[in-house]
Formats: structure tokens, C-alpha cells, sequence
């Protein structure tokens, strides 16, 4: 008798923890609506045009309203397999809301005429990428150094959806008898510290506008090798990147958090993606998509993020 009692109530205590972790708003979710508030009060104050502030403030809005609607869905009654759907669409949600928070980041940045970050920057620069280190590893290891830099550049897109495939694929395969309050709160650690390291950077880019030294200088440290994948990483960015700031670097935060929120949880795995993390920020700088100064503070703001994450999920 003792045994059927002490049973059912730790069966019901598991299902309601699940079940409250899913009916409240997600940390990273509270992230994602205070980043499209100041977008939108920000589209004011760096006076947008029209058409382009009236458009932000409408996904602004529809963002807002579908993250509500999530929370009180999960909070209701509904079948097993519509459920499972639903959590799958609001865990995946906000690697969407990078990109909708990277373009509108675009639309707030005006360029600087007089390029006075751009100096400052590419005098240190030039003591880097010119220093007899850097180009003895890029006169020694051409042409793969080279090749194996521009294809880490371009693996930073796929980057944080990968993390946080590893992230799942981890969490099921350590899960124990479907804890799934656990997985709930690994989840939002994740996306708090990617997100809190992305927005971030994408809140600075109007405060500190800079141009691409691939755009301004037409220069790369070392020998002259055959493109390959640079040119996909150029019609990239030319067609979908910010010309008029890179400061700091949005792609150098995004997967440094994503490194270090699956190193927390995976730690072997972990450091496979702290590789692919480092690899990615010295390319940025290699292919001159960005300054070094960009790269750093973009690893700095990433580490605080994590370590913030860290602390409001402790």
C-alpha cells in the first residue's frame, strides 16, 4: 500500500513539472520581445523610413503574438501528437527570429562617410595579419590553410542550428524515463545564451558603423590562392549581408555561445564545436569580412551572454 502511494505522486509531480516549465515564458523568449521592442523604438529614433518602420513594427507584433500564443497552448490540454508538434515549432522558433532580428538590425544601420572606426581598426589590423607569424602559417599551409578558413567562414550559417540539433539529439539519448522538465530548461538555457549574444551584437551595429575591410581595403594577408569558396562567401554576403556595419561581430557571438551552451551540456561534443567556433573566428578576420577588434568583442559579448545564461538558469 505504502509503494502505490509513494508511486503516484511522484508520476504526477513529474507530468505538472513538465507542465509548468512549458505554460511559462521561456528566458530566451523574454530575450526575443525586448530585442523587437527596442528594434521597434530604435526604428524612431534612427529615423526609418516609413513603409520599412511600419513593416518592422507589424512582424514585431505578429513575433510577439505567436511566442504568447506558444505559452498558452502549452498550458492547455491537447492531444500527445499535436503537442509534441507544437513543442518541436517553439523550440526551433527562435533561430527564425535571428534572422528577422539580423535584417531589421540592417535596416537601423547608416553608414560613416569618414570611416573613423574603419582606421582605427585596420591600424591593428595591419600589426596582426602582417606580423611574421600570421604570414608564415598562410605561406606554409597554402593553398588548404586558406581553403579550410573560407570553408569554416561558411559553416558559420549552419553553425547554430547544428548546436542545437546536438543539443536534442543529447538530450534524448541521456533522458531517463522522459524527464522532460530537464530538457525544457536545457533548451532555454541554450537559446538565452545564443540569443543574448546575437541580439546583442545586432543592438550595437547603429551605434557603431563600420564598413567591411573586404569592401573598403580589397586586400587578404598572405599568398594569392585560387578562390573556391570565398566567392560563394562573397555572393553571400553581397546579397544578404550588412554593408554599413560589422561591429561587433554577430557571427563570431553567435557561434561562440553556441560552443559553449553545447560544451555545458555535451562536453566532449562540446569541444569538437569550440573548435568550429575558433576556426570560424579566425577566418572572419582572415577573409577580412571582419576587423579583429570585431571577432574579439564578438567572443567577449558571447562569453558574458553564456555566463549570464548560466546564472539566471542556476
Amino acid at each position: 500500500m505504502e509503494i502505490e502511494v509513494s508511486a503516484v505522486p511522484e508520476s504526477i509531480s513529474v507530468e505538472a513539472s513538465a507542465s509548468s516549465e512549458g505554460r511559462r515564458l521561456r528566458v530566451s523568449e523574454k530575450v526575443v520581445l525586448g530585442y523587437f521592442a527596442y528594434a521597434s523604438l530604435a526604428a524612431t529614433a534612427f529615423q526609418v523610413a516609413f513603409n520599412q518602420g511600419f513593416t518592422m513594427a507589424v512582424l514585431n507584433l505578429v513575433t510577439g503574438g505567436v511566442i504568447l500564443e506558444f505559452r498558452r497552448r502549452a498550458g492547455n490540454k491537447v492531444a500527445s501528437d499535436r503537442r509534441e508538434w507544437l513543442e518541436a515549432v517553439r523550440n526551433w522558433f527562435p533561430a527564425l527570429m535571428i534572422v528577422l532580428a539580423f535584417r531589421e538590425a540592417g535596416a537601423l544601420c547608416l553608414p560613416d562617410t569618414n570611416y573613423h572606426l574603419d582606421q582605427l581598426f585596420e591600424r591593428w589590423d595591419l600589426v596582426l595579419l602582417h606580423s611574421r607569424l600570421v604570414l608564415g602559417i598562410l605561406n606554409h599551409g597554402a593553398p588548404w590553410i586558406q581553403h579550410y578558413l573560407e570553408f569554416c567562414y561558411l559553416f558559420c550559417y549552419p553553425m547554430v542550428p547544428l548546436g542545437f540539433a546536438a543539443l536534442l539529439l543529447g538530450m534524448k539519448w541521456r533522458a531517463r524515463r522522459g524527464n522532460s522538465g530537464a530538457a525544457e530548461r536545457a533548451i532555454d538555457r541554450f537559446w538565452t545564451a545564443v540569443l543574448l549574444a546575437a541580439l546583442a551584437t545586432y543592438a550595437l551595429f547603429p551605434f557603431f558603423p563600420s564598413t567591411p575591410p573586404r569592401l573598403l581595403y580589397h586586400d587578404l594577408p598572405g599568398p594569392a590562392v585560387a578562390p573556391l569558396l570565398r566567392r560563394l562567401n562573397l555572393w553571400i554576403l553581397g546579397s544578404y549581408g550588412i554593408p554599413s556595419s560589422v561591429f561587433p561581430s554577430g557571427h563570431v557571438a553567435a557561434v561562440t555561445a553556441t560552443a559553449l551552451a553545447v560544451r555545458a551540456e555535451l562536453p566532449r561534443l562540446g569541444i569538437v564545436f569550440l573548435v568550429a567556433a575558433s576556426s570560424i573566428t579566425a577566418a572572419t578576420v582572415y577573409g577580412r569580412y571582419h576587423y579583429t577588434a570585431d571577432a574579439v568583442v564578438g567572443a567577449l559579448i558571447a562569453t558574458a551572454a553564456f555566463l549570464i545564461a548560466k546564472r539566471v538558469h542556476s
